[in-house]
Parts: structure tokens; sequence; C-alpha cells
């Protein structure tokens, strides 16, 4: 009766054993965190407990050492790298650990940037100067008298009314960059305040003449532009 009774009491202290909860024990992490390519210094890393939001810093060589819950989970961060979250909840339970962590630098994909020098005020004279638009077919009283059916065509053609629709837009947008290469220099040089964002509308709000912006001198392309500068941010504060 006596052995059978030992012999019960093992085999509850062995089922008991096997339900003990250890998550609420505390272990000891003693750990070391390495780059996943080369072999580099740690200034700044630090180990987090998420449930209690206290931790610890590394040493220079990516070694720590740091005493938590079972259940607790640690957040490994160094700057630039990826940070990375261990927890030893469903870990056989030990009094302590000596694990290697391994981080990946982070990844940094940025848009695309595409630096423009500023062009001379010299070289965007030569270029107003020379703005011409593109020769697109027309109807002329010739070409009427020697080929009526080749200027009815030209006239009503839906291909030939493209051409000259893109001629004339090829035109407006020579002029455009032109006048966008302009106010490039005079923010740059402090003389209007113009946001990128704002160049467009702007431009469009400007609305200079062609045959002025290919005669104007200097001074007085800045002035006519500082001018209505002046009126377009007057309008868009609220101002007349």
């Amino acid at each position: 009766m006596r052995g059978l009774l030992i012999i019960v009491l093992m085999l509850s202290g062995s089922v008991w054993a096997q339900h003990v909860n250890y998550n609420d024990s505390t272990i000891t992490i003693t750990g070391k965190v390495r780059d996943t390519s080369r072999s580099v210094g740690f200034y700044n890393m630090v180990i987090v407990n998420k449930s209690t939001s206290k931790g610890v810093f590394g040493d220079y060589a990516g070694n720590f050492s740091i005493t938590i819950k079972k259940s607790d989970t640690l957040g490994i961060a160094v700057r630039g790298y990826k940070t990375i979250y261990v927890s030893y909840r469903d870990s056989v339970y030990r009094s302590s650990y000596s694990p290697i962590f391994y981080i990946q630098e982070l990844a940094y994909i940025g848009e695309e940037v595409v630096v423009v020098p500023l062009k001379t005020l010299e070289e965007l004279k030569a270029e107003r100067a020379a703005i011409e638009k593109r020769i697109a077919p027309s109807v002329t009283v010739s070409n009427a008298i020697q080929s009526p059916i080749t200027a009815l065509y030209v006239a009503f053609s839906k291909r030939e009314k493209t051409k000259r629709l893109v001629a004339e837009m090829e035109y407006k947008d020579s002029q455009d960059a032109i006048v966008r290469e302009i106010l490039r220099i005079y923010v740059h040089n402090d003389i209007i305040y113009l946001s990128q964002d704002d160049f467009d509308e702007f431009i469009l709000f400007l609305n200079i003449n062609p045959e002025y912006l290919k005669t104007a001198t200097d001074y007085e392309l800045v002035t006519f532009i500082k001018a209505r500068f002046d009126q377009f941010q007057s309008i868009k504060q609220g101002g007349y």
C-alpha cells in the first residue's frame, strides 16, 4: 500500500512538473548581435523589454545581458538595421540563454532625383530669341489654285489639323520651358519666392506674350515678371 502511494505521488509529481507554467519565471539572456554580411561595431544598440518598456544598451562588440520574464518579448534595435523581436515563451525553460542574433541593414529606396544645372541669363536670352514655331501645312491662294484637292485636304483633313495643333503645342511648350528656367534663376537669386508646386500655375497666370518673350531685355523681363508675381501672390492671399 505504501509502495502504491509512493508511485501515485511520483506520477502526480511528474504530471504536475509537465504542467508547470514557467512564463512568470525570470530568465537571463546574454546575447550577441552580429551583422549578416560583415564585421561591424555597434555604437547605439538598444535592447528593450516590450512588456515593461525598459531596456539596456549593448556594447560596441554587440554583446548584451538582460533579465526578463520568460513570457516577455525583447526588441533589439540598432540604428540603420531592421529591428528584430524575440520571445522565449514557447521555449524549454532554462534560467539563462546565450543566443546569437543576426541583423540586416535597412535598404533605403528613394525616388530618383535629377539635378539640372541653372542656365545663365545669356544662354536663355539666346534661346528666347531663337523660339520659332514649326511650320505646319496651311492653305494659301497659290496652292489652292495649283492643286484644289491638296488645298481642301490640308484645310479639312483631321491629320493635317492634328499636325497644326501639335506644332502649336510644341511652340507653347518651348516658351514655357524657357520661362521655367528664367523663374528658376529668379528663385535661386531671391528675386521671387515661388515654390515648385506653384511653377505651373504661375506660368499660366503669367501668360507672357511670345513676341515680348523673344525681344525683351533682361531688365524689362525681370520687371514684368516681378510685377506679375506680386499680383499672383496678392490673389493667392485673398487680395485683388
